[in-house]
């Protein structure tokens, strides 16, 4: 052979072994891409799912789960449903015990408990009677805090008042704030003493029954019409975490109905 064609089958070995080195690499990588790409979605599928349980979790055992496992606003584990490395959070709140600002009109219930709430809180009260009382049905929480001047009024406020439709009259007297009970009794002209009789009582024995609430010592008799301890309208908060992701899940419940529901 030629001096100048020795090597050159080598080379073309070579150069063929590399190609495919790189292509057994690139497909090796794809590979891992498209695999990792199934895992994620498969745990962010299963976290939304789980969360999602949770939320039923709650419609359906909702009386067991608050009244035996989970008080309200704190967070705790469903253990309908957790079990192993799958553990799923709720947290729920009465919306019942707090002042419905979706049938705010002026002069009515709602406007002087969520007047007196605003004074308790010391917010400007000329918001709430140049804004507040001429706009009917907030279907959002965030609307208030619109038309509010100041992040932190929306802040003081906000823990106690309800989009949810639930009627004034039927204010939950064991879920109630102190600021709810206390803005109840001065909407209607009374004294707001009983206010520490009612927490004191419930924290030790929750009221069963409606017949209960006039005979707390100093209750008025006015007062009383405006509580219950009935409740159907609940705020649920719910989250798993599976493999790197978290799902978040708020609702609004009645019953078995979903009003609200927001995916995180």
């Amino acid at each position: 052979m030629p001096r100048n064609d020795r090597g050159v089958a080598l080379l073309i070995v070579l150069l063929v072994t590399a190609l495919l080195i790189a292509l057994i690499f690139e497909f090796s990588y794809a590979t891992r891409i498209s695999l990792n790409s199934a895992i994620n979605f498969r745990d962010s599928q299963r976290a939304y799912f789980l969360a999602r349980s949770g939320i039923y979790a709650f419609i359906n055992y909702g009386d067991k789960l608050r009244d035996t496992y989970i008080p309200q606003g704190e967070w705790g584990v469903v253990p309908i449903i957790s079990d192993g490395d799958t553990q799923v959070m709720i947290k729920w709140e009465n919306e019942q015990g707090k002042i419905p600002i979706s049938i705010v009109t002026r002069n009515n219930d709602a406007y002087g408990m969520l007047s007196q709430l605003f004074s308790l809180k010391q917010i400007d009260q000329s918001v709430l009677d140049n804004q507040i009382a001429v706009k009917n049905n907030f279907y959002l929480a965030s609307e208030l805090h619109a038309i509010l001047n100041k992040d932190e009024d929306y802040l003081k406020v906000a823990p106690y008042v309800t989009v949810s439709p639930v009627p004034a009259r039927q204010i939950n007297i064991n879920t109630a704030s102190a600021e709810v009970l206390q803005s109840l009794c001065r909407s209607l002209g009374k004294d707001d003493g009983v206010v520490g009789m009612i927490i004191s009582q419930r924290s030790s024995k929750p009221y069963a029954k409606k017949e209960e609430i006039p005979l707390t010592p100093g209750m008025d008799s006015l007062v009383a019409t405006y509580l219950d301890v009935a409740s159907s309208y609940f705020t649920v908060y719910s989250y798993a975490t599976v493999g790197g992701y978290t799902k978040q899940i708020d609702a609004i419940v009645k019953g078995k109905e979903i009003s609200y529901w927001r995916a995180l």
